[in-house]
């Protein structure tokens, strides 16, 4: 007969649950990491795995995991519960139930990155070093693919690695910044762990730049470089004088090789004049006009979250058309499809991260200010590049932007011992004379 003691015995060994730590967690978010700058089926695989060890954790893992887990901050909880109240209240006035409540499964899936990073990292709090090295291989291992997709050259071939493009743009965007950092947090070492780490995140950034020019998607050509620089000035006091001198030169070289490009000049001049050839831009402006009509006749609640009718067969340019098709912008997408009820509770909940880091801005430990300010920039890229493009909807980009909160977050506030020191008391001093102070002194 079989003994099923043994067989969850030996389930409990292969899923983790006997080794120290729980390390399968932690690994498959170092996976997830290599791939968000590498890999979109290396995403793909890792996520998942890590999802499920998070729900064997929440349903088998919190008794026999030794590790202790902080409370998730009740302000991301707070905006999270509005906004899936709103969301239901919109998809239960709106049209298409069924298919709203079917993508509200698919947002959480992605969402529920952040406390899972979190979970991770309580789970083995080392990995917070490593992370930012996972991403700056990926964007090595892209920068040398999308290098070879153009022919060993800077040409704008819309190469798409093995990420995608439109993937891709938006996943340097998020990165090149936290590479900045990390070369900025490379700095307080010393001797020749100073000189390594400093070369390795130049050459991540060197190779986010030319994936950058062969990808040549526009947003990324003026956000990415952006992004860049203000970490570069929030950072500012860290960098010693040659690794400054090296990046500003390295920039300057960058914005050289950008003006001289004439296929890159050619995609920002068809912005200007969408008639005179480029179906894209043309089609864009359709999209976006459609979605405020939209929003215009469903004002306050909407049409219903995912329900937001594709463009009429007529205002189609270069592509087929569909039954639902998003606005091509996350404002007018979710103002389309919730109204502005919906936008209101959409801000509230993608700026609580801001509001749980804002005091941790200027902490004096190192790895703190690096994440809190690596979270500050993947939700700018949410703002700048929904612009153009309903990135809210997009998993790869959204599973990162989450996963980089949940480590600030867990950086933050959540690790033993605090990230934030606190201020000592003041002792009163002592007497002379023998007298004693309340503190027993």
């Amino acid at each position: 007969m079989v003994d099923f003691k043994q067989v969850k015995a030996l389930g409990a060994s292969i899923l983790g649950l006997k080794i120290p730590g729980a390390i399968l967690g932690p690994v498959f978010l170092g996976l997830l990491s290599l791939g968000q700058g590498y890999s979109r089926a290396l995403t793909n695989i890792s996520y998942p795995l890590l999802f499920a060890w998070a729900l064997v954790w929440l349903f088998y893992g919190r008794r026999a995991w030794p590790f202790r887990v902080g409370d998730f901050p009740r302000q991301w909880r707070r905006g999270l519960a509005i906004y899936l109240a709103v969301y239901l209240l919109t998809a239960f006035i709106g049209a298409g139930i069924v298919r709203s409540l079917t993508y509200l499964l698919i947002d959480l899936y992605v969402i529920f990155a952040a406390p899972i990073a979190w979970l991770a990292l309580s789970s083995w709090p080392r990995l917070i070093h490593f992370l930012p090295y996972a991403y700056g291989l990926g964007l090595m291992a892209t920068g040398y693919v999308t290098f070879g997709q153009a022919k060993h050259c800077l040409g704008c071939v819309r190469a798409r690695g093995f990420l995608g493009t439109i993937d891709m743009g938006g996943l340097l965007i998020q990165l090149a910044p936290i590479m900045v950092g990390a070369l900025a947090m490379a700095q307080s070492d010393t001797g020749k762990k100073r000189v390594a780490k400093s070369l390795f995140f130049l050459a991540a950034l060197g190779a986010s730049f030319v994936a950058m020019m062969t990808n040549c998607t526009r947003i990324t050509l003026l956000c990415l470089p952006f992004l860049c620089a203000v970490m570069f000035v929030v950072n500012f006091r860290s960098f010693k004088n040659l690794v400054g001198v090296v990046l500003v030169l390295a920039a300057l070289a960058g914005a050289f090789q950008i003006a001289r490009n004439a296929q890159v000049l050619d995609r920002f001049r068809d912005i200007a004049t969408p008639a005179s050839g480029s179906r894209n831009n043309a089609e864009r402006f359709n999209y976006w006009e459609h979605g405020l009509e939209v929003f215009l006749d469903h004002p306050v609640f909407g049409i219903g979250p995912s329900n937001k009718p594709g463009l009429p067969p007529e205002k189609m340019i270069r592509r087929k058309s569909f039954a639902y098709q998003h606005a091509h912008n996350v404002f007018l997408t979710v103002m389309a499809e919730m109204g502005i009820v919906g936008l209101a509770a959409f801000l509230f909940f993608v700026t609580r991260p801001i509001k749980v880091l804002w005091p941790h801005r200027r902490s004096p430990d190192k790895l703190t200010f690096f994440w809190v300010w690596s979270a500050f920039m993947v939700v700018s890229h949410l703002f700048l590049n929904g612009i153009t493009d309903h990135v809210f909807g997009n998993k790869p980009m959204m599973i990162l932007q989450f996963t980089v909160v949940g480590a600030a977050m867990w950086v933050a506030v959540g690790r033993d011992p605090p990230a934030w020191p606190k201020r000592p008391r003041r002792l009163r001093a002592v007497s002379l004379v023998g007298k004693s102070t309340r503190n027993g002194l």
